[in-house]
């Protein structure tokens, strides 16, 4: 097959995974025809589409370089945002707001942005050169418009994504981008009820975080959680001058349809906003059950111990953070 129709071929089609084979970087697709990203996260509507008998039956495998050939052929909408985070602490109600409308294509936590970020740990050959161009790829074929009139793109990355801003600031100088932090007594009380793959000593590689393999090994599970956020938030403080905005979570959800929309250059319509705003009617784990602000709980679900690690590792950058976002004068109506 020639080189165009190899990439009609992807037509309704968007990669799942980024993997190596025999030396190789390779990208598994599944076919989306011209169904929305909706559901919270990515792996969700994937999880459900891949499936379905079609998928099971076909699946398209990739090169890398014909990921690129579809980039200079369809470069697919140019991102209007990216969304870093805390984790837990209103990302997904962001994400899913902003879902809400048909203009717009959201990407949740993809895998496979996250395992072109950390390909180096599967190749030690892979430069940062390459890094950054086959994030810009990966990032283009997943931003193809499926319906024909989406307008913007905005992409959600994992909470340890941010270590990755410099290089993704590479790939895409220009796009702005916002970090969502929420009071870290909360956040720690979330996480030690139901753990993400970085609260988990060992599931990714503890000097991403600053720490090493034996000293994980000897802490209290609070005390590794507030070292992981801490280490999350020093970076997001360190580069928010370089076209990032921060965003506590006590702003949301108004901010979403106002300040960080402009901050975005997006503008919505009333109708548009009323749309985004009734998304926050539900939860934005759980679609359906019905969102509240769950502050107080949190608080009085916090134990001393955990407290102790919180304003031993976490408070001081959390303070820092606060100051830093009255320094900018970032202004939100709320």
């Amino acid at each position: 097959m020639d080189r165009l129709t190899d990439i009609s071929l992807l037509d309704g089609w968007i990669p799942v995974r980024f993997y190596w084979r025999e030396d190789q970087p390779m990208v598994d697709w599944c076919y989306l025809g011209r169904h929305r990203l909706q559901d919270p996260f990515f792996e969700q509507t994937v999880g459900q589409r891949i499936l379905e008998p079609f998928n099971l039956l076909f699946r398209q495998q990739t090169s890398m370089q014909l990921l690129g050939e579809l980039h200079e052929a369809r470069p697919g909408i140019q991102p209007t945002g990216f969304i870093f985070h805390l984790s837990r602490s209103g990302s997904t109600l962001v994400s899913r707001m902003l879902a809400a409308l048909p203009k717009n294509v959201v990407i949740s936590e993809a895998r496979p942005i996250d395992a072109t970020l950390r390909s180096r740990s599967q190749s030690a050959t892979v430069t940062d050169e390459q890094r950054s161009t086959w994030l810009r790829w990966m990032v283009s074929a997943l931003a193809q418009r499926r319906c024909g009139d989406e307008e913007h793109f905005f992409t959600k990355f994992d909470a340890w994504n941010i270590f990755d801003l410099p290089l993704i600031r590479q790939a895409f100088p220009e796009v702005p981008w916002i970090f969502i932090y929420r009071d870290p007594v909360e956040v720690l009380v979330s996480q030690m009820e139901q753990r993400g793959a970085h609260m988990v000593p060992g599931v990714i590689n503890p000097l991403l975080f600053g720490m090493d393999f034996n000293a994980i090994m000897e802490m209290q599970p609070e005390v590794y959680c507030a070292k992981v956020l801490a280490a999350i938030c020093q970076a997001a403080l360190q580069h928010h001058s370089e076209g990032g905005m921060l965003v506590n979570y006590t702003q949301l959800p108004d901010a979403v349809s106002t300040s960080i929309s402009e901050f975005f250059g997006a503008r919505w319509t009333e109708a548009e906003k009323q749309i985004m705003e009734a998304t926050t009617k539900r939860n934005s784990k759980d679609p359906a059950a019905i969102f509240t602000g769950d502050s107080a709980s949190k608080q009085n679900k916090a134990r001393e111990q955990l407290r102790e690690a919180a304003r031993r590792w976490l408070y001081p950058i959390y303070e820092e953070l606060e100051s830093a976002r009255a320094e900018r004068n970032v202004t939100f109506q709320y």
